[in-house]
């Protein structure tokens, strides 16, 4: 909880507007690390909730209990402990209230519940392997989105995925790795071993060179305010970018320094991007190559 205040403070004295500097959490696990930006505007209580858990370090050593191709990997339930050979289920919270407002499309994580009640989610989380929107947002009162998936961190998720799945203690789609019968080891499972809050960045436009992403906070016109990501596709001979779908995150309220974007043009002006936290561009304007993939080119951009 301290290191949370700390974060949000941090956020509001460098912008002055807290909500548009997302949280971004690391998961370790045995299959490779990842990290999640939470969607703390769009899912306040179910960010909060999320993190309560990783405060208390309660999905350290989780598994991932669920595997269903093409549809979804699911954890932050159960644990093994191989003392006693047994699945051990973590310490949950209340439940909290349904959130739904974004679609549960390829790269999100949601949060799971029980059938019939909208309000019942409590710690288990879930990726989205494909488009789920037809099945997942309309039943149950929708499931909610809280963040996405950053950089090649679907590589991983993807791997998770391709575990093969057994039926465990009445669990079915339980993902075991190198088993075939027998008594299980530590080993046999996808094990979430760490989920921590990191640092934030404190620039509203940035670029990650980790995870090859240009986060911006964007002024669209008409069709409202987000913050969203754009991947680097190429860069030679051209620096080309993707729109991240999944990133999108629309906001309320606008801020001053943000990114505009021009449907008349099709353009990207950016009046100031930060690199490893220190402002070193400006001015910088991008062009729509591809509508129908997204795809934006560098047009030009001051170095400062």
């Amino acid at each position: 909880m301290i290191y949370r205040c700390f974060f949000w403070l941090a956020c509001y004295f460098s912008l002055n507007v807290a909500a548009f500097c997302n949280p971004i959490v690391q998961i370790n696990s045995s299959l490779g690390d990842f990290k999640i930006e939470l969607f703390d505007e769009v899912a306040p209580v179910t960010v909060n909730n999320f993190l309560n858990y990783v405060e208390s370090k309660r999905y350290n050593g989780t598994l991932i209990h669920r595997s269903v191709p093409s549809f979804v990997i699911q954890g932050g339930w159960l644990s093994f402990q191989s003392e006693i050979n047994a699945l051990v289920s973590i310490k949950t919270d209340d439940p909290i209230i349904n959130e739904f407002r974004m679609s549960n499309i390829r790269g999100t994580v949601s949060m799971a519940k029980q059938g019939g009640n909208p309000n019942s989610a409590t710690s288990q989380w879930f990726v989205n392997l494909s488009n789920n929107t037809a099945n997942l947002d309309g039943q149950n009162g929708g499931f909610t989105v809280f963040g996405r998936i950053v950089g090649n961190g679907m590589a991983i998720v993807d791997q998770m995925a391709k575990v093969n799945t057994y039926t465990l203690d009445g669990i079915p789609n339980f993902p075991l790795s190198n088993y075939s019968q027998g008594p299980l080891s530590s080993n046999n499972f996808v094990t979430i071993s760490n989920v921590e809050l990191l640092t934030p960045e404190l620039a509203l436009n940035y670029f990650d060179s980790e995870s090859s992403e240009l986060r911006l906070t964007l002024d669209a016109g008409s069709a409202g305010i987000a913050t969203l990501a754009l991947s680097v596709e190429t860069a030679e001979p051209a620096v080309i970018f993707k729109l991240v779908l999944s990133s999108i995150q629309w906001l309320d309220d606008p801020v001053e320094g943000m990114a505009t974007f021009n449907p008349a043009t099709g353009s990207i002006f950016i009046p100031e991007l930060s690199v490893g936290g220190v402002a070193a561009y400006k001015n910088l304007e991008f062009y729509l190559r591809d509508s129908e993939n997204l795809l934006f080119v560098l047009s030009s951009y001051e170095e400062i």
